[in-house]
């Protein structure tokens, strides 16, 4: 078996949870879904989730609960652990402290939200870029990637910093992706959730320069959530570019390699502009199937010959 016959087995186990997390499922209706024997199918997917498939489907509940939790301040903890598939109060108040540190209720009452939240991505995804460059499959014709300078101004960002991660891969492993869920409740956003590279200016001791952040106006004035800072950014020329949308989920990967090829070889000395990394964060914003891969690089305007 190799790696791709793996990674779409343990694919197919992942929908096939996701799809009926409601549901009372078997260890043999999961394995069933990967095509392979009981044995190999729970081999698969310890080896790639990390987890058994019951850790897995009781971290994804119990993110559900603590959401709920948080949300619903009329549900009581009971219709909270029935709802998300716990037989008993005393059975969910064991396994939430278990996993959160904390009981329902002080979750609730005291504690704010916690990043311990378990959202995973679908692993064809995560591999597919990973291993993108590696399964490039362009099509002949030219795709087209939009470029466009814009013009920022004074704003603030509120961003949540890596200690030694430089990529996102490595920042989620390390600080969690929930951090962008965090970052889409707080208001007056100016633009979507981003993972950022953090110019040396802005990098501070004992921090790398892998964050996630988010930009609000300069009159920002609300308190933002634990665990995260905000800075000022001051006015820049920022390079947008945006790669076309695709129609098939599984380019996301070649999404991710061809908008990078494009910058890489992309002169912007030819329009009257560098690019100047030293200036602003570098954003690299979400992909999807119908907004295609985007990413904002700055940059300043060369002086006129």
């Amino acid at each position: 078996m190799d790696i791709w016959e793996k990674i779409h087995a343990a694919q197919r186990m992942q929908d096939y949870i996701h799809q009926n997390l409601d549901e009372n499922m078997a260890l043999e209706d999961i394995c069933e879904a990967a095509r392979y024997s009981k044995w190999h199918s729970f081999r698969i997917f310890k080896e790639v989730f990390h987890k058994t498939p019951f850790e897995y489907i009781r971290a994804l509940r119990l993110t559900n609960a603590a959401r709920n939790i948080k949300n619903d301040s009329d549900a009581t903890i009971l219709d909270v652990a029935v709802n998300v598939g716990f037989a008993s109060h005393e059975g969910f108040t064991k396994a939430f402290h278990a996993y959160f540190g904390v009981n329902p209720n002080k979750y609730r009452n005291h504690i704010p939200r916690r990043y311990l939240y378990f959202e995973p991505s679908p692993i064809l995804h995560y591999y597919l870029l990973l291993n993108s460059e590696e399964r490039i499959e362009m099509a002949e014709n030219q795709r087209t990637v939009t470029v466009t300078v814009v013009e920022k101004t004074p704003r603030k960002l509120i961003l949540k910093r890596g200690i030694t991660s430089t990529d996102y891969f490595s920042y989620c492993e390390e600080i969690g992706c929930d951090a962008w869920e965090i970052l889409e409740t707080v208001p007056r956003a100016l633009d979507k959730v981003a993972f950022l590279e953090l110019p040396p200016s802005l990098i501070t001791p004992g921090t790398s320069k892998a964050a996630c952040g988010l930009e609000v106006p300069i009159d920002f004035r609300a308190k933002i959530p634990e665990g995260f800072e905000m800075i000022e950014l001051p006015s820049c020329l920022m390079m947008w570019f945006n790669g076309a949308p695709y129609e098939n989920e599984g380019w996301f990967g070649e999404a991710h390699s061809e908008l990078r090829r494009v910058i890489e070889n992309y002169k912007p000395e030819l329009y009257g502009y560098e690019f100047a990394e030293d200036l602003a964060p570098h954003y690299h914003y979400g992909t999807s199937a119908e907004t295609g891969c985007r990413e904002m690089i700055p940059v300043r305007r060369l002086p006129a010959k």
